[in-house]
C-alpha cells in the first residue's frame, strides 16, 4: 500500500504509509503499539504476520522546532508534509518499508530485507532534502545499531529515542548512527553554588551571565542535546527550592512553572538563552519583593540557615553569633517568621535534599550527611514526615515527571 500525497492530517494512529505487500492495517497498528510498548489492543495477535525469524531495522526521525517557529498545529501540518515526502523517496528506494508518525514529534521507519549499512548511507542523502524553505526546524534522524525481531521493537524504539539525544543542539539536520557511551557535560560544584547563590541574592544579571558562560562552553565543546536538559532540569529545581518559602501566589507560581514548561521545548541556544533570561528576571523580582516585607534580623536569621545548613547548627550557636539569649532569639524567630528555628532548619535541609535527588546521582545516604543530617534513619523520617513518601520513592517520581514534561 502506497500513501497518497493528500494534504491534512493522517488517521486516528497517524499511519504514514507503507510499501510492505505482507501488512495488513491491524498489523500496522500492532506493529505501532509494539514500537511504544504499549500492549496490543486487539483480539487477534497480528504478531504472526511476520516470519519470527524476518528482521528488520528501525529509524527514528526526531523533529525540533524553535519555540517561535509556529503553532502546534501549523508544525503537524509541515511534519505531515515532511512525512509524505520522506515517504515517498524511501519507497523508490527500499521495497518492504512501513512509516508511523509515531509521536508529535516523531516519525519511525521499519525497514524489512535490506542492511543497515544501505539504510544509514541512504539517510545521508536525505540531509539536504529535509531543508525545510518556511519553518526552520532541526532534524535528528537515529539509525537502530542492529537489526531486530518483531517482538523487540519496543527496545529498539527506545534505543533511537536515546541515539537522537546525543544530537549536538543545532539547525542543521544531523545522522547519529552510532551508539555513543560518553557522559553528557555536567555542571561542577563551584558552578551549581555560584547559580543558587545568584538566584538567592536576587541577581538576575549574575546568574544569566554564568548561564551564558556555560552554554557557550556547551557550543564549543560540541555537547549533545542532554547536556542542555541537564542545566534545564538543574536550574527549575534550585528555582523551585529558592521559591517555595516564599509561598507565591497561584498566579506567580504558574508563570514561573509556564516559563520552565518552555525550557524544555526549547530548539536552539536562542531559544535557551531568552528562555533562561525570563525565567531569572521573574525569580529575582519575586525574592526581592520577599526581601523587602522582611525584617533584617529576621532575614540575617534565614540567611544564615539557607547558606550554613550542612553545619552542626543549633539556637545556642546561632544566639551566640548574633548576641542574643537563646530564649529570645527563640521567640523572635518564631514571631517574625511564623516558625521555630529547628522547623526552619529542617524543611532547608530537606528542601536541598529534594533537590539534590533530582539534579544528582548521589546515593541517599550521601545526600542525607550533605545535607547536615549525621544518621540516614533520621533523615528518613525527617523526609518522609514533610514530604510524605521516602527520597527513594521523591527520586523516581520527579525524574518519571521530568520525562513526561520532555
Amino acid at each position: 500500500m502506497r500513501m497518497s500525497a493528500r494534504k491534512g492530517p493522517s488517521n486516528s494512529f497517524k499511519k504514514l504509509g507503507s510499501n510492505s505487500t505482507q501488512f495488513s492495517a491491524l498489523s500496522r497498528l500492532e506493529c505501532l503499539n509494539r514500537l511504544r510498548n504499549i500492549n496490543g489492543v486487539l483480539s487477534v495477535d497480528w504478531s504472526n504476520r511476520l516470519s519470527a525469524n524476518r528482521s528488520c531495522h528501525v529509524v527514528l526521525f526526531h523533529f525540533r522546532f524553535p519555540k517561535e517557529a509556529c503553532a502546534s498545529y501549523e508544525q503537524q501540518y509541515v511534519l505531515h508534509s515532511i512525512a509524505e515526502s520522506l515517504h515517498i523517496r524511501i519507497s523508490e528506494r527500499f521495497n518492504d518499508t512501513d512509516t508511523f508518525q509515531i509521536e508529535t514529534d516523531s516519525i519511525v521507519t521499519v525497514f524489512y530485507g535490506t542492511t543497515r549499512d544501505k539504510i544509514a548511507s541512504f539517510m545521508h542523502t536525505l540531509k539536504p532534502v529535509l531543508k525545510w524553505e518556511n519553518i526552520r526546524c532541526q532534524v535528528i534522524i537515529a539509525v537502530g545499531t542492529q537489526p531486530v525481531r518483531y517482538n523487540e521493537l519496543g527496545a529498539a524504539y527506545q534505543q533511537v529515542q536515546e541515539m537522537a539525544k546525543q544530537a549536538n543542539l543545532t539547525e542543521e539536520t544531523q545522522v547519529i548512527d552510532k551508539l555513543k557511551t560518553t557522559p553528557p557535560l555536567l555542571l561542577s560544584p563551584k558552578h551549581e553554588q555560584a547559580l543558587s547563590s545568584f538566584l538567592q541574592s536576587g541577581n538576575p544579571e549574575g546568574a544569566m551571565q554564568m548561564v551564558s558562560q556555560l552554554i557557550d562552553h556547551f557550543v564549543k565543546s560540541k555537547a549533545a542535546i542532554q547536556a542542555y536538559r541537564h542545566l534545564a532540569n538543574l536550574t527549575a529545581a534550585k528555582v523551585w527550592v529558592k521559591l517555595e518559602p516564599l509561598h507565591l501566589e497561584a498566579e506567580e507560581a504558574e508563570t514561573v512553572y509556564s516559563i520552565i514548561k518552555q525550557l524544555y521545548e526549547c530548539g536552539t541556544i536562542q531559544d535557551y538563552l531568552n528562555t533562561f533570561a525570563e525565567l531569572f528576571e521573574h525569580v529575582a523580582a519575586f525574592i526581592k519583593d520577599a526581601q523587602q516585607h522582611q525584617d533584617p534580623i529576621a532575614s540575617l536569621v534565614m540567611d544564615i540557615l539557607n547558606t550554613r545548613y550542612s553545619q552542626d547548627l543549633s539556637l545556642a550557636y546561632l544566639s551566640q553569633l548574633l548576641t542574643m539569649s537563646p530564649a529570645y532569639l527563640s521567640v523572635f524567630i518564631k514571631e517574625k517568621t511564623g516558625a521555630n528555628f529547628s522547623d526552619h532548619l529542617n524543611e532547608i535541609r530537606i528542601r536541598k535534599a529534594k533537590e539534590l535527588l533530582v539534579v544528582t546521582e548521589m546515593s541517599i545516604q550521601d545526600i542525607s550527611m550533605q545535607v547536615g543530617y549525621a544518621n540516614i534513619t533520621s533523615f528518613n523520617r525527617m523526609f518522609k514526615k514533610q514530604i510524605g513518601i521516602s527520597p527513594g520513592e521523591y527520586r523516581k517520581q520527579q525524574i518519571s515527571q521530568i520525562h513526561k514534561v520532555k
